[in-house]
């Protein structure tokens, strides 16, 4: 356990690890950012913004965070929550009337269907236990057919299928006509439920969802790069997203013209783009219970609450949808929780491998990660960038591992 003491971190493991990725040519650049207690946030950076270019990465390179958006929504609406605009456990179909009478698949007919057994609530779309799935996991086929993929920004829609929605409210309005995979409250199902939690907000606060965070989040934290599009001028510090195919690199996405330069919608549930600068002060703010550079932005309160295991009694384990049990972990206000001392388990989301209890964050599916732990007041943050997902499945759990090795040593 850390003392009250003034402590210097180094990390000197870890960034050797984040070298040693850089130099074995499994991303071309990354950033590491730290903090402990109340020491200044540090930063650690290693190679370039992509494959074949001699830019530098800097705690000001803009990087796809992807799912690392989830957190930054859910605790959005945990401040509404706080000021009694939303309730944890309050039916969305209050707010957004589309959802109030939701069915049920019965079996894998989507035609045949069932009332669902309870309302979807706030609680639900925070933890992913609404029922619903997600473009290329679970519904997949029923996802695609009617354009329900908001992930997949220039998607050409097949025969029969719809094109993507052009807002966030036809989104939802599509999602709504469709059944559900599983009960709310009975199942976790990682799925589209933070995209629609952005539309909540956006409705019970009475101002666009990006607005919001803009207003609410990122001006008070001085998050200066993080948004849902990257303007041009911006477009120099925006990071190559490289792409492994047939063991040559190319890429998914090419900052010049990219995806997320000009974003249809605003999606919580993957859209953002931000910077380590950004995220740390994020991270920061939650480490220290609500409240940054004189800015309070939620209670202590919520934050812990936000941190606490918010799964509905009913769910007791987290299963993703590519086979793999997290163990001893809950959910929290749309980021994990780990509940007891983590276990490596060698699957590709084994983040929180060599984690003690308490431990809470999420992933992003080009490779960025973010740990933040309460009790011994310390984040870790790592940023970079390579597709497909489930490429360097080792690099994350190995670092919080060199992480905590150097966190043992002060």
């Amino acid at each position: 356990m850390i003392d009250q003491q003034s402590v210097t971190l180094d990390l000197a493991e870890a960034k050797a690890k984040v070298g040693e990725f850089v130099d074995q040519g499994l991303v071309p650049g990354a950033v590491l950012a730290w903090g402990i207690r109340d020491e200044p946030i540090h930063y650690h950076t290693v190679g370039t913004l992509g494959f074949g270019k001699a830019e530098p990465v800097d705690e000001q390179s803009i990087f796809r965070i992807f799912s690392q958006t989830k957190p930054i929504a859910g605790i959005a609406a945990m401040m509404l929550i706080e000021e009694g605009a939303l309730a944890l456990d309050q039916p969305i179909g209050d707010i957004l009337p589309a959802f109030a009478a939701m069915r049920v698949m019965e079996g894998d007919d989507p035609e045949v269907t069932r009332p669902a057994a309870r309302p979807i609530t706030v609680r639900h779309l925070l933890t992913h236990t609404a029922g619903f799935g997600m473009a290329g996991m679970s519904l997949n086929a029923l996802y695609m057919r009617d354009g329900v993929a908001p992930a997949i920004r220039r998607r050409v829609a097949g025969p029969g299928e719809l094109p993507n929605p052009a807002s966030l409210a036809e989104f939802c309005e599509r999602l709504a006509r469709l059944p559900l995979a599983a009960d709310p409250g009975t199942r976790f199902d990682y799925s589209v439920a933070t995209d629609v939690l952005g539309l909540v907000i956006e409705a019970a606060s009475g101002i666009p969802f990006d607005t919001f965070l803009q207003r609410r989040l990122f001006d008070p934290l001085a998050m200066v790069d993080t948004s849902f599009a990257v303007p041009p001028e911006k477009v120099a510090r925006f990071t190559d997203l490289p792409e492994k195919k047939g063991g040559i690199w190319t890429l998914a996405d090419d900052p010049a013209d990219s995806l997320y330069a000009r974003p249809v919608y605003p999606a919580g549930g993957g859209g953002l783009v931000s910077t380590a600068h950004d995220y740390a002060r994020f991270a920061t703010m939650l480490l220290r219970e609500g409240e940054l550079d004189g800015a309070r932005v939620l209670k202590p309160e919520t934050v812990r609450l936000a941190r606490s295991n918010l799964l509905p009694e009913a769910v007791t384990h987290v299963d993703l949808p590519i086979g793999q049990t997290l163990s001893g972990i809950g959910f929290g206000a749309a980021m994990s929780i780990s509940l007891e001392p983590g276990r490596k388990t060698g699957g590709q989301f084994d983040w929180p491998g060599d984690v003690p209890a308490g431990v809470f964050g999420w992933p992003g599916a080009a490779g960025t990660a973010c740990w933040i732990d309460p009790e011994r007041r310390f984040f870790l943050l790592y940023l970079a960038q390579y597709w497909p997902s489930w490429l360097n499945g080792a690099m994350r759990p190995e670092l919080i591992a060199a992480a905590y090795r150097d966190l043992a040593r002060i």
